[in-house]
């Protein structure tokens, strides 16, 4: 399934994008898909630890970062878990 949407550009960046696209002989519109989703791709790669802690910290869901990270979500819903089980274990020793 896909989603159409709409951007603003400049026109100097439009035209460095068709120019582009033009040398390449791919549709502008194609060029633009695989560029956002190699830049999306790089900014999860980069950001992996910061959407783990958003998660624990509850400003995400689960399935957020499951699309965002894939199968490790699994083991960062895990780890949180037993850190929470942890945290409560050590509260209950010292009665705070």
């Amino acid at each position: 399934m896909t989603t159409q949407i709409n951007i603003r550009l400049n026109e100097h960046l439009l035209q460095e994008i068709d120019t582009v696209a033009h040398m390449l002989h791919v549709p502008r519109s194609e060029w633009l898909r695989m560029k956002l989703a190699e830049a999306v791709k790089q900014d999860i790669l980069k950001y992996r630890e910061a959407l783990a802690m958003e998660y624990t910290m509850g400003h995400i869901s689960f399935k957020e970062l499951q699309t965002a990270i894939g199968n490790d979500a699994e083991d960062v819903k895990l780890i949180n878990e037993m850190t929470q089980k942890g945290k409560k274990e050590i509260d209950k020793l010292f009665g705070d």
